[in-house]
């Protein structure tokens, strides 16, 4: 029989996805299930992970304790069966949770967080929106299996019902009582998913 070897950069590239969160693990206590490359985890110690959680590349996960003068207690919850595509960045200051099996697109952001008012005075204009208090800070809910497309952006105090959809770059600051179809910048429910009687 013959023998057939895989090259080592081929093999390599399957086994790092899995390789990558027993690493992650042993250095921060977080166990991702799979983990792609060149990801940033900010506040571990408030980033809670459901079972097999998978995060793929470039993705910024944090939990803002402290900015500037600010001290705040966030919480970052992925529930189990979650899925991140490649660069999502979500930034906790207060509560994120989504919801069990959703499934993210690329490029996507979800922040519970502003850098400064919505409308700021002349004064606070001179700061650099770098150097601005964190504001107009509200928790994000997220119900499980919703589906949360490309580019998508989910603001402060947003309440998604569980199996909504998001379309590609929506702009989202709403809640939901009912799975919907959430589309547009301001986005808005364009329809309900009733349930069948």
């Amino acid at each position: 029989m013959k023998r057939i070897y895989l090259p080592l950069s081929r093999f390599l590239r399957r086994a790092l996805p899995r390789l990558r969160p027993y690493w992650f693990h042993f250095l921060t206590g977080l166990r991702f299930f799979r983990m792609g490359r060149m990801n940033k985890v900010y506040g571990v110690e408030n980033i809670h992970l459901g079972n097999k959680v998978s995060i793929g590349d470039f993705c910024w996960l944090e939990a803002v304790d402290r900015y500037g003068s600010q001290q705040f207690t966030p919480l970052l919850e992925l529930r189990s069966g979650t899925s991140l595509s490649d660069a999502v960045h979500i930034s906790a200051a207060t509560r994120i949770v989504i919801g069990e099996n959703c499934l993210l697109g690329s490029r996507i952001y979800i922040g519970d967080h502003s850098h400064g008012a919505g409308r700021p005075d002349p004064a606070s204009l001179q700061v650099p929106p770098g150097q601005r208090a964190l504001a107009n800070i509200a928790a994000i809910d997220i119900g499980a299996n919703c589906w949360i497309c490309d580019g998508a952006v989910i603001l402060a105090g947003c309440r998604i019902h569980s199996g909504s959809v998001i379309a590609a770059n929506a702009v989202v600051r709403l809640q939901t009582d009912e799975p919907a179809l959430i589309a547009g910048n301001p986005a808005k429910v364009i329809h309900y998913f009733r349930q069948a009687q």
